[in-house]
């Protein structure tokens, strides 16, 4: 299957499904934003939309099993498909990304930033609505180029694996910019130690680490 019917079934499954949310409201916490820490063991911080006071961090062996855990903690099924802000913080599988698209069923246009070492603690400092105004203006401004899901995967799915998100500051700016890439298992560029399509050479992207260079 080509890199364009991989993305374009992504987002056919998201698109169908991410923007109905059944069940009763008040059964529903509204995921608003989300921070994705840790390498082995994920770490997230969850804001939602009906209280952004309420400030919810775990830890799972997964993306998903920590948001489960969030859910138990809660008391709540958590509904995904309407997230505004995603929050990466060190080296994520690029599975992750497929996931929050796939899986959660975030909207197209769910913006991705890099938090760096204020990944865990920036949401429990500054309120969601205004990260994601600073991502937004950082747009709008030209500093960062679109950061949306589906840009960013597709960046990630070219022939250069390469997209660029901007990185938000302790301070909650949204000043400058981190090129991602899709690396080899020690670290190195993709490009430089493979060279060639993945597919040909029988690795698959959910095995990669996104990586973050300086």
């Amino acid at each position: 299957m080509s890199l364009k019917k991989i993305l374009a079934a992504l987002i056919a499954a998201c698109t169908l499904t991410s923007c109905t949310a059944s069940g009763r409201v008040h059964d529903k916490a509204y995921l608003r934003a989300v921070s994705i820490c840790g390498e082995n063991e994920k770490t997230l911080t969850l804001t939602f939309f009906s209280d952004e006071k309420s400030v919810v961090t775990v830890t799972g062996s997964s993306v998903e099993n920590a948001l489960t855990a969030a859910e138990l903690r809660t008391g709540r099924r958590i509904f995904t498909g309407y997230t505004e802000l995603v929050i990466l913080g060190g080296t994520q599988e690029f599975s992750v990304l497929e996931d929050l698209l796939s899986v959660w069923k975030v909207s197209p246009s769910c913006m991705i930033a890099y938090g760096g070492s204020e990944c865990g603690s920036i949401l429990h400092d500054i309120p969601a609505e205004q990260l994601h105004g600073s991502v937004e203006n950082a747009v709008k401004k030209g500093i960062s180029p679109d950061c949306g899901i589906v840009t960013v995967l597709s960046g990630l799915l070219s022939k250069d694996h390469k997209a660029v998100i901007p990185e938000i500051s302790a301070d909650g700016a949204a000043g400058r910019t981190v090129p991602l890439c899709v690396c080899d298992p020690y670290g190195e560029n993709f490009l430089s130690s493979i060279g060639e399509n993945p597919f040909e050479k029988g690795f698959r992207y959910s095995d990669r680490p996104l990586c973050q260079l300086r």
